[in-house]
């Protein structure tokens, strides 16, 4: 069970880090909208298709409802809304870096509920902080492909993800990994898709851009989601998000390799101090402070 955990969860960032880089070339045929409609459409209705097919409609208290909806406003709505945002404004390679700072903010934020972080923690948040702030700062700089709303926006959408990172696991003990992913996503799919149905048939894109929509969705949130809550549940928030330091390399190896971004040494210096800052502080050996009850 642990091996299939991490498993997934190493797949799962692996895909996210090549989805950074399938998003930023969707946003050359699609509004933002209508990356975020199209390949979160796929997905609810494939979970959906799961889970009806499998288990039939849950029998869930309204209170469970309620949480699951708030889930899915936090894993869905807020984080792909931002998300994207963030990619569109930002070089993908840099973008990448959205995941990797997610077990930063799980560190904070199990600090202002009681969970205290061990010395390396602090010292990894620090690091990490200061490798946010100079990267900022090189938004300041003459040329700079950054912008300070870019970055912004990427912060939001880690922070959204961490809070749904230290939520999820009691609600997929008691409501099972399946149904609660699939009703999550699909909940905070629904104001996402029904705005830019009508505006699908205006598209021109290329049939292969399409395919390329509904496999980023279906990869990105209908297996890795899976896998990430399945780490979640089994290995533990902090332990699982340790695993995210790898798709910021892999978003940026493939924007380097498929799109050609190119960066200055102040940006690679900033990008490079952020995730030094991450791997201190959720060193391996340590999650047990910042595991979500």
């Amino acid at each position: 069970m642990i091996a299939r955990a991490y498993t997934g969860v190493i797949l799962t960032v692996l895909i996210w880090g090549g989805n950074v880089v399938a998003v930023k070339v969707l946003l050359g045929f699609f509004s933002q909208g209508q990356t975020v409609g199209v390949r979160l459409g796929a997905a609810a209705l494939v979970l959906l298709g799961l889970v009806l097919s499998r288990r039939g409609w849950p029998r869930w208290s309204a209170r469970d409802w309620v949480w699951v909806a708030v889930a899915g406003l936090l894993s869905t709505t807020l984080f792909q809304l931002l998300s994207v945002a963030g990619i569109a404004r930002s070089p993908a390679g840099i973008s990448g870096l959205a995941n990797a700072v997610v077990p930063i903010i799980v560190v904070l934020l199990g600090g202002l509920v009681g969970q205290r972080p061990s010395r390396p923690q602090v010292f990894g948040v620090l690091v990490s902080l200061s490798g946010m702030l100079w990267l900022f700062g090189q938004t300041l700089e003459p040329g700079s492909a950054l912008s300070p709303l870019g970055l912004g926006l990427l912060g939001l959408s880690a922070l959204a993800w961490a809070c749904y990172t230290l939520t999820n696991r009691p609600l997929v003990a008691r409501l099972g990994l399946l149904p609660f992913v699939a009703f999550a996503t699909s909940f905070g799919a629904l104001p996402l898709v029904v705005p830019v149905l009508p505006t699908l048939g205006q598209v021109s894109a290329p049939l292969w851009a399409w395919g390329l929509a509904v496999l980023s969705g279906l990869l990105a949130n209908v297996f890795a989601y899976l896998a990430w809550a399945n780490g979640t549940q089994v290995l533990g928030a902090a332990r699982t998000s340790i695993w995210q330091n790898l798709a910021p390399l892999v978003a940026f190896a493939l924007a380097v390799w498929l799109l050609g971004e190119r960066f200055t040494p102040g940006e690679l210096g900033a990008a490079a101090l952020t995730l030094l800052g991450v791997l201190v502080a959720n060193w391996p050996g340590k999650p047990a402070v910042l595991r979500a009850g």
